[in-house]
């Protein structure tokens, strides 16, 4: 799907700092922090389609970094739209007042561009499409279904609809040049601006029963134990290259007992010993992969490991092969 975008490669923050400009409007671009004052090896792609009806999106694919949008960058750079933003691969932690939340694959989140906000890519290689709603069209659908954020979760039959109907309309824009240079003004023009507008108009429909059910019957109302389950992710997220990083931090954070978390985790099959261990494996792993300039001690390290031998045995038993087998 990225090469509907033509998406350009940034090898410098700088670099990418003006390619998000060029696409989303002004961010401040930090490289994400790792464990023992380490940075996590940052890469960027960015990629933006613009439609003739005036339809948007935009394309990112980043690891190593956390963007931020300031009331002052907010004030000077004229940007008025809303943002459906759709995880397509990695994870990322999205902020925006006051609220987190944690975009697995599929996750998609409705967030306001002119309001403060935080994203962080720590770690790992993320790819997201964002389909930017111009205010006047969004309050005029969706009036006060998009005051926000909102998490629209990927297990949700809507998020599915959105995710086919975001990369078809990606696809129909990066086709149309073609199409119109080939037959400007005849009947195909005409049968593909029918298309694209039944397109638009099934956006809306499935994006306003999405937030609905947002609101109403899913996230927003999912029990206490399902809520610290997402927001301990998040910490994980944040936290797991720490070495000192462990459980007892998560409760610290969360203000809840060890019996709580345990409980919230076993709900899904799951313990914070665990997810914390697979982040630091995930995160090393792809490091390993992708950065040969460090040796493996280095990145065990600072991925959050302080004993080797624990590294080794825990990386074979996840991956099934020792760490430098596939560098």
């Amino acid at each position: 799907m990225q090469s509907a975008f033509a998406p350009q490669p940034h090898r410098t923050v700088e670099s990418f700092q003006s390619g998000v400009r060029q696409v989303c409007g002004a961010y401040t671009v930090r490289t994400a922090r790792a464990g023992q004052g380490g940075e996590f090896p940052f890469a960027a792609r960015t990629g933006l389609l613009r439609g003739e009806a005036g339809a948007e999106l935009a394309y990112v694919r980043l690891a190593g970094v956390e963007v931020e949008r300031t009331a002052a960058q907010i004030r000077a750079d004229f940007v008025d739209h809303f943002v459906l933003t759709m995880q397509c691969s990695g994870s990322a932690e999205m902020t925006q007042g006051g609220a987190t939340a944690l975009l697995r694959p599929r996750d998609i989140f409705v967030s306001d561009a002119t309001r403060p906000s935080r994203f962080s890519f720590a770690g790992d290689d993320a790819e997201q499409i964002s389909l930017h709603i111009a205010r006047s069209e969004g309050m005029g659908r969706l009036g006060k279904l998009l005051d926000g954020p909102t998490l629209i979760r990927g297990d949700s039959g809507f998020a599915v609809a959105l995710k086919v109907l975001m990369l078809r309309l990606a696809r129909q824009i990066a086709d149309a040049g073609t199409t119109h240079a080939s037959d400007a003004g005849g009947a195909s023009g005409r049968i593909e601006d029918d298309a694209s507008t039944h397109l638009h108009e099934a956006l809306f429909a499935v994006l306003a029963s999405a937030l609905l059910e947002a609101r109403t019957g899913g996230y927003a109302s999912r029990d206490t134990h399902d809520r610290l389950y997402d927001e301990a992710l998040c910490i994980i997220h944040r936290h797991a290259s720490d070495p000192a990083f462990g459980a007892g931090e998560i409760c610290r954070e969360l203000g809840i007992s060890p019996r709580q978390l345990q409980r919230s985790f076993a709900r899904h099959g799951d313990s914070a010993r665990e997810q914390i261990l697979t982040t630091r494996l995930e995160r090393a792993r792809r490091r390993i992969l992708n950065d040969q300039a460090l040796t493996v001690s280095e990145i065990a390290y600072s991925s959050g490991f302080n004993d080797l031998s624990f590294f080794y045995r825990a990386y074979r038993r996840h991956f099934g092969a020792a760490p430098g087998e596939r560098r």
